[in-house]
């Protein structure tokens, strides 16, 4: 996914497209010329690029997940050891999701992007390929966990995939709606994520 070379002007527009997004601007209503102002370029610059103001918009979201999924992957691979990374995954999703400038939650504060669905499922950065990149970083947890000792269930590859995955998603349930679990906080819910983890893989 990283191999996409954008030239200056587009990372410009979509560098200002996203920073109007974080400024509260709703995708439906944003105009080519307020992106062309916050690109700081020529209002018929972006039509060099993109055929319509939809496209630009849905690359500019596509190119800032594919950078939060890289920075969320170098900073699990700068951890050591399996329960570290395990942590460390927690800790983003936790941090993401409470995070009104994360872009899945500019999305969805903006009322969904149906009108670039379009855009979306065409791009080489597609959903497949963000789905693909995660499972490779789980792939490669699980190896570090087999190769600690901290996994030694005989099951095939999508159980042990499944399970981490599970986990995850029931914390990140935990984090969008901490308020139906008055009795635990943060550290708990990880902790409890971790155990499930452990108890499932061994």
């Amino acid at each position: 996914m990283d191999n996409i070379k954008y030239s200056e002007k587009e990372l410009a527009i979509f560098n200002g497209l996203i920073n109007l997004i974080k400024d509260g601007a709703n995708l439906y209503s944003i105009t080519v010329s307020e992106i062309a102002k916050a690109a700081d370029i020529g209002k018929g610059t972006i039509y060099d690029y993109f055929k319509t103001k939809e496209e630009a918009i849905s690359k500019a979201i596509l190119y800032s997940i594919n950078n939060e999924i890289e920075y969320a992957i170098d900073r699990v691979t700068s951890k050591h050891g399996f329960k570290d990374k395990y942590y460390e995954m927690l800790n983003i999703i936790a941090e993401n999701l409470e995070n009104k400038f994360f872009t899945m939650n500019m999305l969805l504060s903006a009322g969904g992007f149906e009108e670039f669905y379009e855009y979306l499922i065409d791009e080489q950065y597609s959903i497949p390929l963000y789905i693909s990149r995660v499972e490779k970083e789980i792939d490669n947890l699980l190896d570090i966990g087999f190769k600690e000792g901290k996994i030694t269930v005989n099951e095939d590859q999508y159980y042990k995939r499944m399970v981490i995955k599970s986990s995850l998603s029931g914390f990140t349930d935990y984090v969008n709606m901490k308020e139906r679990y008055p009795e635990i906080d943060m550290e708990r819910a990880m902790d409890l994520s971790y155990k499930m983890v452990i108890k499932s893989l061994n």
